[in-house]
């Protein structure tokens, strides 16, 4: 089969990546679809994505985003999926109901012990210039 039967949209948020997958999975999509999620997020330079799972028929295989370590994945679904839900290191991937938890796990310092508490900002003055980023 040579055709893709998913569809992923994306868009940039508050320092991270919403991703909304919608169609058909697989075993075979669902590790294309965490792929492409990845490389999506190398693209924008983020490592916190937000993944909607509420449209994406038949969630054969979405075990594969536990292949993305590097990413931090806040994903949205329904509650009717929690039985196959796999059990995962905390500061990698959850599972959420709604879009603000899910938002608030993403914003939060995973290496802090309670997980809600963000980053020191650096000492010294905001810049005057906005940074450029070099590269092709």
């Amino acid at each position: 089969m040579g055709y893709r039967s998913y569809r992923i949209q994306h868009t940039p948020i508050e320092g991270g990546l919403s991703v909304v997958v919608t169609g058909m999975s697989n075993l075979a999509a669902a590790g294309c679809i965490a792929r492409d999620i990845a490389a999506m997020a190398a693209r924008e330079s983020v490592s916190r994505v937000l993944v909607d799972l509420r449209w994406l028929e038949d969630q054969v295989g979405m075990r594969a985003f536990l292949s993305l370590p590097w990413l931090r994945v806040a994903v949205l679904d329904v509650g009717e999926n929690d039985a196959s839900k796999p059990v995962t290191e905390p500061e990698t991937l959850r599972y959420f109901a709604s879009v603000s938890a899910a938002m608030r796990w993403l914003r939060a310092d995973p290496r802090s012990a309670r997980g809600d508490r963000k980053g020191t900002n650096p000492a010294g003055p905001a810049f005057a210039v906005p940074l450029a980023t070099w590269g092709g």
